[in-house]
């Protein structure tokens, strides 16, 4: 039995309350009949996933996403971990939260510390930051609402990682972002580039992605800010920025958790509101589902030819990476960054903004993994 499985589950599917520029799983409710905000998981779908879960890992990990799912409601939740706690038997698991934190309030925080769930709220930086992209459906910023909320959870002493995406707009500040997160209380971050096709015009990426020359220097100016904070002393990290934890993982030769550094990346599934099994929320379609929970096992699904082909197509990053001396940093990075803009010919987009950090920074990673080697040993 595998220990290390995980679920992406979408309990309201895409369906979500703000209407985010770049959001890139809002139009997955095409894929369904009816009004988004219909495609709630029912009762059978819901206890069949944590129970088939249970059978295939001993210490699962359920991670919660949309769309928004707080929009199905605290009472949801709450039964849900009374599910996951009937089938565990004494069993530990793992629950995770991804929200824009618009709906949560003192109830929230209080059920969402005492079952341990860490939280992942969606906020991009400082007002002029978020709110260039992250508004709600009437236009407005939303700013002010996640901000006090995610404030909140962390007052509660409720576990928070901020997701920051990185557009066009936010790549210009890197230190004023990682300044901002690390002034409020939130040191740990995750940052996550947007490279999304422009449907208006195929032959190349939406407007609001990053280029790979943009990225490449965000990279670099907020490890300088991590490293500056970083206690040589003591060996403790002020913040934790996941891409760079990922890559210390790699340079002291443990496997990353992040999986686009991964070798594969078939390490979880995702569960749709109905039971529709995919590979990976990135790249969820009609071409690339494996099937329906009520037809297959969650242990079926992850065995699956399907799935595990998807896994292997991270290795088929092409010469250029076969040749290139950072390959086991990144193995290609993910699968999605290479599809999302026409003009990279299936190239990973983010390729040279790769090289160009790993450049300036791989002396840092090595004598820091040197000394955790030391320490530890």
């Amino acid at each position: 039995m595998n220990t290390l499985h995980s679920i992406i589950i979408k309990p309201i599917g895409s369906f979500c309350n703000l209407n985010c520029k770049y959001c890139f799983y809002l139009d997955k409710q095409h894929l369904y009949a009816g009004s988004p905000s219909t495609h709630k998981m029912d009762e059978p779908t819901l206890d069949k996933l944590i129970q088939q879960l249970f059978k295939c890992s001993n210490h699962p990990t359920f991670v919660w996403q949309g769309g928004e799912p707080t929009v199905m409601g605290l009472d949801f939740f709450r039964h849900a971990v009374a599910l996951q706690k009937h089938y565990a038997k004494g069993r530990t698991f793992f629950n995770a939260l991804q929200t824009h934190a618009m709906l949560l309030n003192e109830d929230w925080a209080d059920f969402l510390k005492r079952e341990n769930f860490l939280v992942g709220v969606s906020l991009d930086g400082p007002q002029h930051v978020h709110d260039c992209y992250r508004l709600d459906r009437q236009g407005h910023g939303t700013f002010h609402a996640v901000f006090e909320n995610a404030k909140m959870l962390v007052q509660q002493e409720v576990p928070v990682n901020v997701l920051a995406t990185i557009t066009d707009y936010s790549v210009q500040y890197p230190e004023e972002i990682y300044q901002f997160f690390t002034d409020n209380g939130f040191i740990f971050m995750q940052f996550s580039p947007v490279v999304e096709p422009d449907f208006q015009h195929p032959h190349q990426a939406a407007p609001f992605s990053v280029t790979a020359k943009q990225y490449g220097h965000f990279l670099t100016k907020v490890f300088k800010c991590w490293h500056q904070d970083f206690d040589y002393r003591y060996l403790k990290q002020k913040t934790s920025v996941r891409f760079f934890d990922s890559l210390m993982h790699r340079y002291v030769g443990m496997v990353p958790d992040h999986c686009a550094l991964q070798q594969k990346c078939n390490v979880y599934l995702v569960v749709e509101h109905n039971g529709d099994l995919f590979s990976c929320d990135f790249l969820v379609s009609a071409e690339t589902r494996l099937g329906n929970l009520h037809e297959i096992s969650l242990q079926q699904a992850f065995n699956s030819p399907a799935h595990i082909a998807f896994g292997l197509r991270k290795a088929n990053y092409g010469e250029e990476c076969r040749r290139c001396q950072w390959l086991k940093l990144c193995y290609g990075g993910c699968i999605k960054d290479r599809l999302h803009d026409p003009r990279d010919h299936e190239h990973n987009h983010f390729c040279e903004s790769y090289q160009y950090f790993f450049e300036r920074v791989d002396s840092q990673f090595k004598e820091l993994a040197d000394l955790y080697r030391r320490y530890y040993r």
